[in-house]
């Protein structure tokens, strides 16, 4: 009669394992679509791979740091890093530390940087500046196209969605399609796929109304950082999309104190008039203001960062 009670005490511990296992692999895949991957070889100048050596990445704004040894092909890899600037540095013995700053790492990169370290005292430190990522990731078959944070602050646009920028890539048009009722669509038109056919995600989260299949309501467009437009070759991590993938990343917070307040206007009193319209002044109204705040909670710990 005891049997039957651990028995089932052992099939509801193997049952909650399986949860958690699959929970575990649904985040992992979920942080890999809205970060970035660093690696590479290590060599020195003659080409021989340099074994155990410290490679380390550090986000100067927060002073996060992410590190890794290189094995013995001379291979590093660094997984799921926030998008943003890096100073990587590289450390092995009998050679000069190798400095990198600011190299850029963008939403869904699996980034390759390859260094080269002189012979000498570990103590010696060689600046390598202007070290850029492959733009051209050979070991990918998606195709995409990363909306920086350049493009989001200077480009012109018509009533402040972001999502419209992802129009500056040549295979993505305008969806004209009609509204499901009060419901929009994503207003996408990837390859002729409908804008209902599309995948939006914000922070590695699905932000798709399942009953209608169209985006929910956007984020402000000062809180976001950049954004992936994937058209074909969809990784792993994404779904159920015919059409295409829109992956956002939104800002986050760091050691100082950063904000600003806008407002755009836009009035009949002071607008030009439309010389096709049918009335003599078009009663067209647009007021659009807000303002973002982001700092430390704790420095190097913890940050925030609000937008309205």
């Amino acid at each position: 009669m005891s049997a039957f009670p651990r028995n089932c005490f052992s099939i509801k511990l193997i049952f909650f394992i399986v949860i958690a296992a699959l929970g575990a692999n649904v985040a992992y895949s979920q942080a890999q679509s809205n970060a970035a991957d660093l690696r590479g070889y290590i060599r020195d100048q003659q080409g021989a791979v340099i074994t155990n050596a410290a490679v380390t990445a550090r986000n100067p704004a927060t002073n996060i740091s992410r590190a890794a040894i290189s094995n013995d092909e001379g291979f590093y890899q660094i997984v799921n890093l926030t998008p943003g600037d890096y100073d990587v540095t590289v450390e092995a013995q009998n050679f000069k530390k190798a400095s990198l700053p600011g190299v850029k790492l963008t939403i869904g990169q699996r980034a390759d940087l390859d260094v080269v370290l002189e012979p000498g005292s570990i103590d010696a430190t060689v600046t390598i500046s202007g070290a850029t990522t492959e733009l051209v990731e050979t070991s990918k078959t998606t195709v995409s196209t990363t909306v920086d944070q350049q493009r989001i602050d200077n480009l012109p646009i018509n009533e402040r969605n972001y999502l419209s920028f992802a129009l500056t890539t040549s295979t993505v048009g305008r969806d004209n399609g009609r509204p499901i009722g009060p419901a929009p669509t994503t207003g996408l038109n990837f390859g002729g796929q409908r804008g209902r056919s599309n995948l939006v995600q914000v922070d590695g989260a699905d932000n798709t109304d399942n009953s209608v299949n169209a985006s929910r309501s956007t984020v402000s467009q000062e809180a976001v950082q950049e954004f992936q437009v994937v058209t074909n070759s969809f990784a792993p991590e994404f779904g159920r999309s015919a059409g295409g993938v829109v992956n956002v990343v939104t800002k986050s917070g760091t050691n100082d104190f950063h904000g600003n307040v806008f407002g755009f206007v836009r009035d009949k009193r002071y607008q030009a008039r439309n010389p096709f319209a049918p009335v003599a002044r078009p009663p067209f109204n647009r007021k659009q203001y807000g303002f973002t705040l982001g700092g430390p909670l704790d420095i190097d710990h913890t940050t925030f960062f609000f937008a309205f």
